[in-house]
């Protein structure tokens, strides 16, 4: 067993990776002094404590490495222990190259799958359409529509009635629970995508999201007071606000109340359901 501080653990997994700074820095969008800064256990360079942790949090992402453990052992200044194998360059080399092209071989058959589904597609719809688009006999055509006329007559006022029974118990479509420096979302949605706007007028703010081209984070100021991005409504997803006063949050165009966010750094949960 060995110990070895943040910093030496994070280098080392890196050049374990075939990583250089630099690729390091587009993988996770972290400035490189700041990246520099973490492998020399200078955390005193940082912003501060919650850019600490969030910074080593997708650092340890980038390179394979458990987050709980270097997350763990910086809340409690201590350094990781590990276990350390030796293992011959020569091997370790070539097992490399055979993961590479395992990983690899599968790739013209994928493509090949995905080209025969095209045209199982492709012709699906042709043929659907050549179906619809065919002449019906003329009895049947003048049948039918003296049936749609009168059932559509027929029809109008029950589903205008329904329509306004509806409308008038229509729920609302977002909600906010939590308190702090944490809230939760839960935003009724029958689309697929939904896009969330952050902005501030005279405020100050580094702020991300996550599952999204946002997820390196942007700093907001008067100069630049907005950011957008469109998200999945699949999965949920976590903002971070660096500082909250200031800040205002629309999902989908609708205003969110983020008054219950009474601390200086917040968190925000958002999670969707079918409306």
């Amino acid at each position: 067993m060995r110990k070895k501080t943040i910093g030496e653990v994070l280098r080392l997994a890196r050049t374990n990776q075939g990583l250089t700074l630099e690729e390091l820095h587009k993988k996770t969008e972290i400035q490189l002094d700041m990246l520099e800064a973490m492998e020399a256990d200078d955390f005193d360079q940082l912003p501060s404590p919650f850019y600490t942790r969030s910074f080593l949090r997708k650092y340890a992402w980038a390179v394979e490495l458990d987050e709980r453990i270097v997350l763990d052992a910086y809340d409690s200044g201590s350094m990781i222990t590990y276990e350390e194998v030796d293992v011959d360059e020569v091997e370790l080399t070539g097992r490399r190259r055979s993961s590479k092209k395992n990983k690899t071989s599968f790739l013209p058959l994928f493509y090949f799958i995905l080209f025969a589904l095209s045209i199982v597609i492709f012709v699906t719809y042709y043929v659907w359409n050549y179906i619809q688009t065919q002449p019906e006999r003329s009895s049947a055509s003048s049948y039918s529509v003296v049936q749609a006329t009168s059932s559509t007559s027929s029809a109008t006022p029950s589903s205008s009635s329904g329509s306004s029974s509806s409308s008038s118990n229509i729920e609302p479509v977002i909600s906010v629970s939590g308190e702090g420096n944490y809230v939760e979302i839960a935003y009724k949605t029958s689309k697929e995508t939904a896009k969330l706007q952050l902005s501030v007028s005279d405020a100050r703010s580094w702020v991300s999201v996550s599952e999204s081209d946002l997820e390196g984070g942007v700093t907001l100021s008067p100069d630049n007071k907005s950011a957008e991005t469109i998200v999945s409504t699949k999965n949920s997803v976590t903002i971070t606000l660096g500082v909250v006063k200031g800040v205002a949050l629309t999902v989908d165009n609708q205003t969110v109340d983020l008054s219950k966010l009474t601390a200086q750094t917040g968190q925000i949960t958002v999670t969707f359901t079918k409306n």
